[in-house]
């Protein structure tokens, strides 16, 4: 009588000895594998890989005359070969009826085998039944796709090579990070509990959109859940207690654009977009969500259309300062419209949400603050600077009239410019036109920007060798920007003047309103 059990091992073997491999075969039929297969080290290793070991893996042999191309196996054995560190497989041998081995598959026990056997356990495990796993069997299916395309022992090693990879290290520490993981793709946990009153379940929204810390809750329960089924007993329970949800995530990023009328660009704004996973089961006029962005927050109410919202330039908050400009223009915009604005938010992967947002006529207090940001958006691209320059309120207000004054330098007519100056030193001829050369600077957030204007004309004593300035014409001779906390060197700011100077000397009596010795 054929004894194909032992015909599948000879022919395995006799493989793995063709090629160097040495197969180990197991004495006792209940671990789930035949043989413990053990790889040669490979020659002419540099040093930089000779301490690593050679490769090894479990065998579950199967041989057969049938080409169901299928197995039922004990979970039991599939528990033990996919738990394994090691790399593990099946090979199927089929003989047709005949002496040698006509077709031979290998099926790998990968990550999709592992996550169906964790799987089935799971919910045996967690079933009412007998969890007798050397009894219940779960069916193994193979096909073309693990076909060996060479019955030898070349043919074999190639395949399980194939699926170990260059580093086995590497294989078992993935395979060790997957089978902790899987199953889990949906959560740990499910936790049930009461609210008690509306008041509570409004607050339990809150809390799930991090808009309050905590909640009062009853009848409280954890279940711990893997593959999506229950545990049969609870990890936890409780008559009652406090709800928190800290390090809340988004439910997804986008973009806000407020807009005064249908018809206006708006004002646009990136943001985080928050909808609380209560909102499906709570009455329309209970379902909030939450747009929070770098200086605003707003909540809102979708079918009922209340709004709030909250904005914060205080410590810490820094803007680049475009977005700071658009930031005080929409405060404004909501301080003195005295009418409903409209919100769009653009969500990736979710439908245009609109809604309106209240505003209520009141004093807009930071009128100094637009005009000051407005002035510096517009030095910026005066200076076609393109780096990124972020600031602070503090700083808005601190340097406000500086950066309005150096605006209004680089903008306002000639005839806008008076200047009166004293000499200090022999030489000047006020009978030639006059340059008078300065450097003035103002600190824009993150960064200080300078001008060296000339502004030039004829003069007009005023008394006691006091002149004045008829200003003609107006000229920006240089454009200085360097960061806040890097100085600029003296000598070089004394070199630029100076370079300046000799573009005027031959036609003007040049004044230079600045103290090279500082």
């Amino acid at each position: 009588m054929r004894d194909l059990g032992l015909m599948g091992e000879s022919t395995f073997s006799l493989w793995c000895a063709d090629v160097g491999l040495i197969p180990n075969g197991s004495k006792v039929d209940k671990t789930g594998w035949d043989f413990f297969v053990e790889f040669p080290f490979d020659s002419g290793l540099s040093p930089h890989e000779i301490h690593k070991s050679p490769f090894e893996c479990k065998v579950q042999v199967k041989a057969t005359d049938k080409k169901d191309r299928k197995l039922q196996i004990s979970l039991s054995n599939l528990r033990r070969l996919i738990t394994a560190q090691m790399p593990a497989f099946f090979v199927f041998i089929e003989f047709d009826g005949k002496e040698v081995a006509q077709r031979t598959f290998v099926l790998h026990v990968d990550n999709d085998l592992i996550s169906k056997v964790l799987k089935r356990l799971h919910e045996i495990e967690q079933s009412e039944k007998d969890n007798n796993f050397n009894k219940r069997k779960m069916t193994i299916h193979y096909d073309e796709s693990n076909l060996l395309s060479q019955l030898n022992g070349d043919g074999l090693k190639d395949r399980l090579l194939h699926h170990i990879g260059d580093d086995v290290s590497e294989y078992i520490a993935n395979k060790k990070s997957h089978l902790e993981s899987t199953g889990y793709e949906d959560g740990f946990a499910q936790i049930t509990f009461k609210t008690e009153g509306e008041d509570n379940l409004k607050s339990l929204i809150d809390v799930s959109l991090g808009i309050a810390e905590e909640v009062e809750v009853a009848k409280f329960k954890g279940v711990d859940t893997r593959f999506g089924i229950l545990s049969k007993n609870p990890s936890l329970s409780s008559d009652g207690g406090k709800l928190s949800m800290p390090n809340l995530d988004p439910t997804a990023e986008g973009k806000i654009r407020f807009k005064e009328d249908r018809l206006s660009s708006g004002l646009v704004f990136e943001c985080k977009f928050y909808n609380s996973p209560f909102n499906i089961m709570v009455p329309d006029e209970l379902k909030k969500m939450r747009v929070e962005g770098e200086f605003f927050d707003l909540k809102f109410t979708p079918y009922t259309g209340e709004a709030s919202y909250s904005f914060s330039f205080g410590e810490g908050i820094r803007l680049e300062v475009k977005k700071f400009r658009d930031a005080i223009r929409l405060l404004n915009l909501l301080s003195t419209s005295g009418k409903k604005v409209i919100a769009e938010l653009i969500v990736e992967g979710l439908p245009k949400l609109e809604f309106s947002v209240g505003c209520n006529k009141q004093e807009f207090e930071f009128s100094k603050e637009l005009k000051s940001l407005d002035s510096a958006v517009k030095i910026i691209a005066d200076f076609d600077f393109t780096d990124f320059v972020d600031i602070s309120f503090d700083e808005v207000s601190r340097y406000g009239t500086q950066i309005s004054q150096m605006e209004g330098i680089l903008s306002s007519p000639s005839n806008l410019f008076k200047v009166e100056f004293g000499i200090d030193g022999d030489g000047y001829d006020p009978s030639k036109e006059t340059a008078c050369l300065f450097l003035v600077t103002t600190p824009i957030g993150s960064h200080v920007f300078g001008v060296i204007i000339v502004l030039t004309g004829d003069v007009e004593e005023i008394e006691n060798e006091r002149f004045r300035l008829l200003t003609k014409n107006v000229a920006v001779e240089q454009r200085i920007v360097s960061e806040k906390d890097e100085s600029i060197p003296n000598e070089d700011l004394v070199s630029a003047i100076e370079t300046v100077e000799k573009r005027y000397d031959e036609t003007y009596s040049v004044v230079t309103m600045f103290d090279k010795k500082c």
